[in-house]
């Protein structure tokens, strides 16, 4: 028996999980170096902002995630006249 979590395989990994994983990498990248490399933290945190900016774009604007058609139920009020 395989353990499954909404259907999905617990290996498989979705784009909106994907998208959400990616959001706090480039920050948490632009902090180490500029701790390293001595930056200010604030500058180098203000970089770091950019590209998780546009992951956050792109995941609520060109590619939002959408619930699967095929779970909507018609609504009961429509045929009964």
């Amino acid at each position: 028996m395989e353990a499954t979590i909404s259907e999905h395989p617990l290996g498989s990994v979705s784009r909106p999980d994907l998208v959400l994983s990616a959001i706090p990498g480039p920050v948490a990248l632009a902090a180490v170096l500029g701790v390293l490399l001595g930056v200010p933290l604030s500058v180098a945190l203000a970089v770091g902002s950019l590209p998780s900016s546009a992951v956050v774009g792109y995941a609520l604007f060109y590619r939002p995630p959408v619930e699967s058609t095929a779970t909507e139920t018609p609504n009961a009020t429509e045929g009964s006249q």
